[in-house]
């Protein structure tokens, strides 16, 4: 790809030098990253680093070539020695990180939809929870995001049920600063000396879902892919996300991950972000291979929202079922997927789209354009 960036006479040399900057410093990022990663985990899993099939390895170097020259093995080995599979397609991480996601979402300007307190607004129809007040910039906003004293907002707050949620407006990732107040005082000290977050209910999950962690909500997370060949949603995978010992669902807490396949059912295990391996959760003991609720209503209801978000094509949603047999939308995330636990699976991240996706993130490389 350094090749590529450089002689690409679409552009002057001296956004060529620029691009060529800027792509060795995501690499080379990607690569200390994952290599600090995979050393944990092989640390954790000596198995894990075995070499796969020669065969299989010949072709995984040869198929990911074009993007990078020396391919790292280690997420080729890893997946193939957690699920068993051998496939040569399974995305290295470090390719998705800096030639894959980066591709398919080009345009900065669509982070604006990652504005949690926009959701309510964007989306009618009680989809996301329901906001109470917020704060934007230091500024106080009512639930129709109108300006309001911050005598206003005390005097929302004594009125509401605990508990309830507050949260960062962006960058709540691995449940960061995430807090459920549970009476009125404690959440004066929280947001005191705070500001860009909001305040909103408290989603009681299905009994289903509160069989794996009583503690917090267990979310599905859907990726969906809008085709470059069609300009439509599909959704390519999903998986449910568990809290373990009291964590939050987010394996970067200590929760664990389970597949969720394309009948609906769960694919019999599930994993940390290590990959250690479950076949029953390891605090209830509920099993993995039960059929999640209304599996057709979650693809619905994930197609609908990924509809209306524009200048992305990989848009990773999270969602959780609640008390009332409804699907919820969480949050919606446009960068920063998670591909690891599809293909520890076994799965191919993009599903039947992995060409489709690799031809158009080869001649459509964010850094040549």
């Amino acid at each position: 790809m350094y090749r590529r960036i450089l002689l690409n006479r679409n552009l002057s040399f001296k956004e060529r030098l620029k691009r060529f900057i800027v792509y060795y410093k995501a690499r080379r990022g990607a690569r200390i990253a994952w290599k600090i990663r995979y050393r944990k985990a092989f640390s954790k899993h000596p198995d894990f680093k075995f070499a796969a099939e020669k065969p299989v390895e010949r072709s995984h170097k040869a198929y990911w070539k074009p993007f990078h020259s020396r391919i790292n093995l280690s997420t080729l080995r890893m997946c193939r020695s957690i699920s068993g599979i051998s496939d040569p397609k399974y995305i290295p991480e470090e390719i998705f990180r800096t030639d894959i996601e980066p591709t398919l979402n080009q345009t900065s300007s669509v982070e604006y939809l990652t504005y949690k307190s926009l959701y309510y607004q964007w989306f009618q129809g009680n989809i996301f929870p329901h906001d109470y007040f917020h704060n934007i910039d230091g500024g106080w906003l009512d639930q129709n995001l109108d300006s309001v004293t911050f005598d206003e907002v005390k005097s929302i707050a004594q009125n509401l049920k605990y508990p309830v949620v507050i949260k960062p407006n962006r960058d709540s990732s691995g449940g960061k600063d995430i807090y459920y107040p549970k009476d009125f005082d404690e959440l004066m000290i929280l947001i005191k000396n705070k500001k860009d977050f909001l305040v909103q209910e408290k989603i009681q999950q299905h009994s289903f879902f509160e069989q794996f962690n009583p503690h917090g909500i267990n979310s599905l997370r859907t990726n969906v892919y809008r085709s470059v060949t069609d300009n439509r949603p599909h959704v390519v995978n999903t998986v449910l996300r568990m809290g373990v010992g009291g964590s939050l669902d987010n394996e970067t807490a200590g929760g664990v991950v389970s597949m969720v396949r394309n009948d609906g059912y769960l694919n019999g295990f599930a994993l940390d972000k290590y990959g250690k391996k479950y076949l029953i959760h390891p605090d209830t003991g509920a099993n993995f291979k039960q059929r999640i609720p209304d599996h057709k209503g979650l693809i619905k209801t994930s197609l609908d929202i990924a509809q209306k978000i524009f200048y992305a094509r990989l848009i990773c949603l999270d969602l959780c079922y609640d008390a009332e047999g409804k699907w919820r939308m969480i949050e919606v995330n446009i960068n920063g997927a998670t591909i690891r636990f599809a293909q520890y699976h076994g799965s191919r991240f993009f599903d039947q789209f992995t060409e489709e996706v690799y031809e158009y993130c080869l001649n459509h490389h964010w850094a040549l354009k």
